[in-house]
């Protein structure tokens, strides 16, 4: 089954209500369109691929069981969100352990069509690069910045919806996402020095 990579915001909430009324196929594209989405949210919080895989799983289990129960929503994608940082949480608090969601050790999942030795040991190379200069610009920022970044820049959502995720208001939002920003360009600054 072919899934849009941006569904609409009012396909999304038919998607959603065709669920809460008990279409099983309903569930299972809101599933294959958010997976991916939820996985990268995941590594936000840990490295632990598979305590996220776990959590997603649970979060749609709990969304299965609890269906009857649920409200409508505006916003698909930030309910998911919210639910599975609460899930991840909860989790690593269960294990008293934590991760660093930037650990170099984590595994590539870029897949390549070329299949030549060179192009390929090229293309780990400058990978490996661009993710030494990524992990050391975003080492630069506090945890709350980084999350505010790639709330912002990777998924590209609202403030409103940023606020409500990150449980800050408007302002509070706007205020991180803007001095993480200062400190990045502070940094390139003295790079190009």
């Amino acid at each position: 089954m072919f899934i849009k990579e941006n569904i609409s915001a009012e396909d999304d909430l038919l998607l959603w209500n065709s669920f809460l009324t008990g279409n099983d196929e309903a569930y299972s594209r809101i599933y294959e369109q958010y997976v991916r989405h939820l996985f990268t949210q995941g590594l936000q919080f840990t490295s632990d691929r598979e305590l996220i895989k776990d959590c997603i799983h649970d979060v749609f289990v709990k969304l299965y069981q609890n269906r009857d129960n649920l409200s409508a929503t505006n916003n698909v994608k930030l309910y998911l969100f919210i639910a599975l940082k609460n899930t991840i949480i909860n989790a690593l608090k269960k294990r008293k352990v934590y991760f660093d969601p930037l650990d170099e050790n984590m595994d590539n999942e870029y897949i390549s069509d070329n299949n030549t030795g060179e192009y390929e040991l090229i293309n780990k190379e400058s990978e490996t690069l661009i993710q030494k200069q990524i992990k050391h610009i975003l080492n630069i920022l506090t945890v709350r910045q980084r999350e505010v970044v790639h709330y912002r820049f990777v998924e590209e959502m609202s403030f409103d919806e940023i606020s409500m995720l990150m449980d800050m208001n408007y302002q509070s939002v706007q205020n991180l996402l803007q001095r993480s920003i200062k400190k990045i360009k502070e940094y390139f600054k003295k790079v190009e020095k």
